[in-house]
């Protein structure tokens, strides 16, 4: 019976140095704007529906307030990837930073220009404080379009800097701010606050990017298939978003992660999202559209030229098209 037993034993142990190990799974420092977000559903979709732990990828998720930060914090090592807007990886390279776009995630903006209820329209800004995001983001790109289209310049108006949504909501409604650009559900909260819609960007940046998804380069020559696996599981959650099938559940997720949000508002975000497409469903990077956004941040003077395409992007994981 002994010699069973310890037969027994040894054959359980054998069974189990036979059996392959079970691959720990990699933690990518992940940072993200401000605080829980509508543009940012992909991310909290492949955490709570498992894509990315089934990709052998955790994400330990940072806010960071401001734009800047998020990108100073990627170019330093402190932060692996981070999703923010798609000028800033542009003006990193521009600086001799060595990150990449691994795909465009804000296909367009989905910010709504929101304003005092007295100013009715982009030309009554004329005079009045307007609040963005950063003097060298895609707020300030943003802006110079809506000057435009108003027959405005940078001079016709104050500009003040808060770096996310939220703050910007909070300084309309103390009066601190009278126009500024909202993406859901915020632009949703001011509506409902009395604050008036002059505007949708959309319809201004059409052929502009809005968001984008970067990697330290430090990082991905260290961790390739990381960034690979880490890519599958947000594809997947792009294309779980872009199914109407999910989108009672997308809500009700996002609802969860923001905590006090309304679950109306949420779903008005849902559908305005979907309305003008603004996850990109393929990971293909647009040559055309990144050109055209470098294009306009030369204008203004944000940077003296292009920074070539294949300096942006990271060779055999980052995938550009027409």
């Amino acid at each position: 019976m002994r010699a069973m037993r310890l037969l027994g034993a040894a054959l359980c142990g054998a069974l189990v140095q036979a059996m392959p190990a079970a691959r720990a799974a990699d933690t990518i420092e992940t940072g993200l704007i401000g605080a829980a977000n509508a543009v940012e559903w992909p991310y909290y979709i492949g955490i709570r529906k498992g894509f990315f732990a089934d990709a052998g990828v955790t994400l330990d998720v940072i806010y960071v307030p401001t734009a800047p930060g998020l990108v100073q914090q990627l170019a330093a090592g402190s932060l692996d990837v981070i999703d923010i807007g798609a000028v800033e990886p542009i003006h990193a390279d521009a600086r001799g930073a060595r990150v990449a776009i691994l795909r465009i995630t804000g296909a367009v903006s989905p910010y709504e220009i929101l304003a005092k209820s007295d100013i009715k329209s982009l030309k009554d800004m004329k005079g009045h404080t307007v609040v963005i995001g950063g003097l060298v983001d895609i707020n300030r790109v943003y802006l110079e379009r809506m000057l435009k289209a108003a027959g405005l310049t940078d001079k016709d108006i104050d500009i003040t800097i808060i770096g996310n949504t939220a703050g910007r909501f909070a300084a309309l409604k103390s009066g601190s701010a009278d126009v500024t650009m909202l993406a859901p559900p915020v632009n949703f909260f001011a509506e409902e606050a009395g604050f008036r819609n002059i505007g949708m960007l959309i319809d201004l940046t059409k052929d502009l990017p809005f968001g984008a998804t970067d990697v330290s380069v430090a990082y991905a020559e260290k961790h390739p298939d990381t960034v690979k696996h880490f890519m599958t599981a947000l594809n997947k959650s792009f294309l779980w978003f872009n199914n109407d099938a999910n989108r009672e559940a997308a809500i009700e997720l996002l609802a969860a992660e923001m905590k006090t949000a309304n679950r109306d508002d949420v779903a008005k975000s849902y559908d305005y999202l979907r309305k003008i497409g603004f996850f990109a469903p393929s990971d293909v990077i647009s040559k055309k559209r990144v050109e055209a956004l470098m294009d306009e941040m030369t204008a203004i003077g944000d940077t003296e030229g292009k920074v070539p395409m294949e300096k942006l992007l990271l060779p055999g994981i980052s995938h550009v098209g027409p």
